[in-house]
Formats: structure tokens, C-alpha cells, sequence
């Protein structure tokens, strides 16, 4: 049981070192693998359940979802926009087998069919966390000048964001464009001039 357990953990862990497939796209210096974007949508998926009013449990419910979502890609791996076309990818058998056998198995089975099924507001939060993480990355590259993302990134108020399912996250996809990724720390320490004391050379 406990090597069952130990080689799920190590399919967790091989997603910390597998780029996700939009790299072939954006280019190698995206910062981006399936590990940091579930962690990234698990963030966001708790934030909007809170945002949408869901309680602090209910919040971690999304969370999880989002920790979830993509680990079957340690077995599928992750098909990029082009290959989707073409490719059909056994997502439930790998999650099947990816779950068999944990003493836990039923547990992270109900979770992943309430994402799957996308019914529950939890459920939806976490999917919509995806999307907004995806939009996040471009967002980044689009101010670092990386062109095709900032195409991607104005493409998804047409192909992505109406279709959001919770207003909380089309409130924050318009906030991400009406804002730059460094305003979270420039608006705290550099517009109170909390850092100018740094610049100066005071300490």
C-alpha cells in the first residue's frame, strides 16, 4: 500500500519537470509546467469560491480540484491547441489508473467527477481558475514583449472570457487588462514610497 501511494506521489512529481505544451508556441522561456499551473489554479480557484461566496471549505473543495485537474497528464502527457485536433486521449482510464489502488481512491475519484462534470460552483470556480491561469501567463510574456501572447492573451476577451462561467473571473480577466503583472508590488512599495528609502541608498 504505502509503494502505491509513494508512486502516486512520484507521478505528482513528474509534472514539476513537464513543460506544458503551449511552450512549443510561446517559446522556451515561458515559465510555465503542469505542476506550476495546477498550483496556480488551485490559488485561483480558492479565491474565486470566495469571491463567488462559497464558504472557506467549500473554497478548499475548489482548491483541490484545481491541485487535481491535470494529473492524468503525467500519464497522457499534455496535447497542445494544433494536436487536439488529431489526437484522442484516454483521460478517464489514465485517471482510473492513476487513482487504483489507493487507500484514498474513492475520495479523489468523487472529487475529480464533481470538476468533471462541472455542476457544482466549486467545480466551476476550478475550471474557471484554469482559464484564468492560462490568461495570466500570457498576460506576463505579453509585458515582457513576446507578440504571440499578447495576441493570444487580446484573443481570449473574444474566445474565452464571455464563455467564463462565474462573474468573478470575468471580473478579474478585465482587471488583468486593465492592470500590468508588477502593479501588486509597484502600487506597495514603490507608489507609497515605502522603497525609496532603498533607492537612496538610506540603509
Amino acid at each position: 500500500m504505502d509503494k502505491r501511494v509513494l508512486h502516486f506521489i512520484s507521478q505528482a512529481g513528474s509534472l514539476l519537470e513537464m513543460p506544458r505544451s503551449h511552450v512549443r508556441s510561446l517559446g522556451n522561456n515561458t515559465p510555465d509546467t503542469i505542476a506550476s499551473h495546477c498550483y496556480h489554479v488551485s490559488v485561483i480557484a480558492y479565491c474565486l469560491a470566495r469571491l463567488e461566496g462559497l464558504s472557506h471549505e467549500q473554497g478548499l473543495q475548489a482548491l483541490a480540484m484545481g491541485v487535481l485537474h491535470d494529473l492524468a497528464e503525467a500519464r497522457t502527457g499534455d496535447a497542445d491547441f494544433v494536436a487536439k485536433n488529431y489526437v484522442e486521449i484516454d483521460e478517464a482510464k489514465a485517471v482510473h489508473d492513476q487513482y487504483a489502488g489507493l487507500p484514498f481512491e474513492q475520495d479523489l475519484h468523487d472529487l475529480t467527477r464533481s470538476y468533471e462534470a462541472r455542476e457544482t460552483l466549486e467545480a466551476k470556480c476550478a475550471k474557471d481558475a484554469d482559464a484564468l491561469a492560462q490568461m495570466f501567463i500570457e498576460w506576463v510574456l505579453s509585458w515582457r514583449g513576446n507578440k504571440l501572447a499578447e495576441r493570444w492573451f487580446d484573443n481570449d476577451f473574444k474566445h474565452r472570457v464571455p464563455f467564463l462561467r462565474t462573474d468573478s473571473a470575468r471580473r478579474l480577466a478585465l482587471a488583468m487588462k486593465e492592470s500590468d503583472p508588477h502593479e501588486w508590488w509597484w502600487s506597495e512599495f514603490v507608489d507609497k514610497g515605502v522603497n525609496y528609502k532603498h533607492l537612496n541608498s538610506d540603509r
